[in-house]
């Protein structure tokens, strides 16, 4: 199933599959960003791969869409958004678990346009084929796994415990320096620990409609068209219909921040940016990204890049010279 799930992406523009002898990996390279996710087989029907991804959208195979492996996701940072095969929206955040039997549907997409996690890849069948008496050995039963936390629904959220935690910890550590054996006995003592701990409930807050995602991300949209505008809140959830306590929700629950700091920070990347590839009067930039006063912009602008606005552009400057 692994060698099908890499040649479909292969087949994605801007996706290219890189064979190596221990590993494979999967290059995304597109105007919106850069991405890497690198592949180990620890056991037949046993996949571990480390994603590394600088942009808002990794898009995925159709025929990927249709092939059903167990999967668990781990968020070491960012924010990934995954719609799935039954029309709603998770949300993995930092330190989140994702248990599934679902795959995501036309892409992945990174709200906040970065993320590094863990996915682990089970083909069940050949796994329990092959390499059913190591598993029974270490009493892993994966069938138990599967019943465990996909039985009622079919995908699971949770944020780890310290135990989980820490093991997964420890598997993202070889993400650039991998020994196979390490990798070989940290998932199975993951697999170990999940089966043998007492399962929280799933959390339903992971969870969103098509109209609620879309509501965010428009609203998103409008709040940053313009960065020099200040529109109220209630004002955009008038315009949806909705409460402005439901619109919040809707965009914490997508971006993982409440509107203001989201804003905030959309505003001073902006700045950074124009300050880095524009020669505009410092001024000029405040006033584009929403601050009339230059002073509390300079002052916002160091708390966030420990840099004066001036400072930070003679930097980047002398970077590039």
């Amino acid at each position: 199933m692994i060698y099908s799930i890499l040649e479909n992406s292969n087949s994605i523009s801007g996706v290219t599959l890189r064979n190596g002898p221990n590993s494979s990996e999967l290059l995304l390279g597109q105007v919106n960003g850069k991405g890497r996710m690198t592949f180990y087989t620890l056991f037949p029907g046993l996949t571990v791969a480390f994603i590394f991804v600088n942009a808002t959208v990794w898009p995925e195979s159709d025929a990927n869409s249709d092939l059903k492996p167990l999967l668990i996701n781990y968020c070491v940072s960012g924010r990934s958004e995954l719609l799935l095969d039954d029309g709603s929206y998770i949300y993995l955040k930092e330190n989140d678990l994702c248990i599934s039997e679902q795959t995501a549907q036309k892409e992945y997409i990174f709200p906040t346009g970065q993320y590094r996690g863990i996915k682990i890849y089970f083909d069940l069948p050949l796994l329990l084929q092959s390499c059913g008496d190591l598993l029974k050995s270490f009493s892993l039963d994966l069938t138990k796994l599967e019943k465990d936390y996909c039985e009622k629904h079919k995908t699971y959220i949770s944020e780890t415990d310290n135990e989980l935690e820490t093991i997964f910890q420890k598997i993202w550590q070889l993400s650039e320096r991998p020994s196979a054996f390490y990798l070989q006995i940290y998932t199975l003592e993951l697999l170990y620990r999940l089966l043998n701990m007492e399962i929280r409930p799933s959390k339903t807050c992971g969870f969103y409609t098509e109209t609620q995602v879309e509501i965010a991300k428009r609203a998103a949209k409008i709040l940053s068209d313009d960065l020099r505008q200040h529109i109220p809140v209630r004002q955009i959830a008038e315009r949806f219909s909705v409460s402005e306590t439901s619109l919040k929700n809707y965009f914490r629950g997508v971006y993982g921040q409440n509107i203001s700091t989201w804003l905030r920070e959309t505003r001073l990347l902006e700045a950074a940016k124009l300050l880095s590839g524009t020669k505009r009067p410092i001024s000029e930039i405040s006033e584009q990204v929403g601050y009339s006063n230059q002073g509390k912009f300079a002052a916002v602008f160091k708390k966030r890049f420990g840099l004066s606005p001036l400072e930070y552009r003679r930097t980047k400057y002398l970077e590039k010279n």
